[in-house]
């Protein structure tokens, strides 16, 4: 059995920083030298990556502090915010939000070190400091010490189980990114081309027959959550409540909830549980307007008060909501009606208002049952996902701390 050493971050991996070139400067960008910031992280899902929004040249490079990364390299940001983490799957850099893992292969493996660092985010962020937003420091960073399998092998091998899960999460994120391409393509066929079944061509200003500039209102309403007291909250239980934090990435966290008691939910009148497949959208905050779906489950689920959760006018109307609110433009739209001055709010009757153009209602349904099974296979994979990074969550202290040991007997 491997024996557990202690080791300071800088005596197994070179710690560096990043940087910004000149933006004044063409020349310094859009050349062949991926540039991260921690925005190209936010809401990514991935453990390796390549590319983020930008790239700067060899010119840009050399006239800032930016530094290449080799590949295999763990990024971490350093600050707004601090936690994000990734790997280099090849040669990268980095502005100054980031603290960059230069590994020493002959003590440490780049997946462990991810991994390691993953469980350690909290700690990570409680040494951070600064007034207007926290930020840990390099030599901050030098100076924690964790305990590291002596043998890298051993390293490789807890990496190894934490990576199946994740890459079997990673495979459901990409089969189910496909499927949305799907079912996007044919929504752009239908109501954009205005290519779809039994069309004669016929337009009455601009729209086809029957078609007309409303809001999404006339196919689906919005229904507020419920106004859970603080102080019903619990961290665990057999309730659990969807909060705005809970929408990420069009899909709705069911593993990283809060939990009211069955006396709370007692009272609580059914419309505001939430079922499999329901389509919410956060109406407060910095995520107002961001919509995603529950995954298939057989949990007990609530709405809490801020959330909303569209009802169907039409039937698999929903689909088609969800298709056009979570394009970029109309997320714009969203943002604009929002109202508030602290933080932005929008009202389930503004949502209704979004203007858009309507079909008539039976296309709505039969091209609801065209994409309904494209949806539920990414329900399915949202579930799946959400049950393996319980399971791998579950795992990771316990591979990371050496309570779980391999036996190499």
């Amino acid at each position: 059995m491997s024996e557990w050493i202690k080791y300071k971050l800088s005596e197994v991996a070179d710690i560096i920083g990043g940087g910004t070139p000149s933006t004044t400067i063409d020349e310094y960008w859009n050349g062949n030298i991926p540039w991260l910031t921690p925005r190209d992280l936010t809401n990514y899902s991935f453990k390796y990556i390549s590319k983020g929004e930008r790239s700067i040249t060899e010119s840009g490079l050399r006239n800032s502090s930016a530094r290449l990364l080799p590949k295999g390299s763990v990024l971490l940001t350093s600050r707004a915010p601090i936690g994000y983490l990734v790997i280099a799957e090849s040669e990268v850099c980095t502005n100054q939000g980031f603290k960059s893992f230069v590994i020493n292969e002959s003590r440490v493996d780049s997946e462990f070190l991810f991994y390691l660092l993953k469980n350690n985010v909290d700690n990570i962020k409680s040494v951070g400091t600064g007034t207007t937003f926290a930020e840990v420091s390099g030599t901050t960073l030098k100076n924690l010490e964790f305990l590291f399998p002596e043998d890298v092998i051993v390293q490789k091998e807890i990496a190894s189980i934490l990576s199946s899960l994740d890459d079997k999460i990673e495979l459901n994120l990409q089969m189910n990114q496909t499927l949305e391409a799907m079912a996007q393509a044919i929504f752009k066929e239908w109501f954009v081309n205005f290519n779809f079944p039994g069309f004669d061509g016929e337009l009455v200003d601009g729209l086809p027959k029957g078609w007309k500039n409303s809001s999404i209102g006339e196919l689906v309403s919005v229904q507020n959550g419920f106004a859970f007291k603080s102080g019903d909250f619990l961290d665990v239980g057999n309730n659990g409540v969807i909060k705005i934090k809970n929408i990420s990435n069009n899909v709705v966290d069911i593993v990283n909830m809060q939990f009211v008691s069955d006396e709370v939910v007692a009272s609580v009148d059914n419309r505001f549980k939430v079922k499999s497949g329901d389509l919410l959208i956060a109406m407060t905050g910095a995520e107002v307007g961001k919509v995603g779906f529950v995954p298939n489950n057989e949990k007990n689920l609530w709405l809490n008060q801020r959330v909303g959760s569209f009802k169907e006018k039409v039937k698999f109307a929903k689909w088609f909501a969800y298709l056009i609110l979570s394009t970029k433009e109309y997320q714009n739209v969203l943002l604009s009606s929002a109202s508030g001055s602290a933080q932005p709010n929008i009202s389930a009757s503004q949502i209704e208002r979004v203007e858009t153009i309507i079909p008539i209602h039976n296309l709505v349904e039969s091209f609801g049952e065209i994409v309904n099974p494209l949806f539920e296979k990414m329900l399915e994979n949202f579930k799946q996902n959400q049950n393996l990074t319980e399971i791998r969550d579950s795992l990771l202290p316990k591979l990371m701390t050496g309570k779980i040991r391999l036996n190499h007997d």
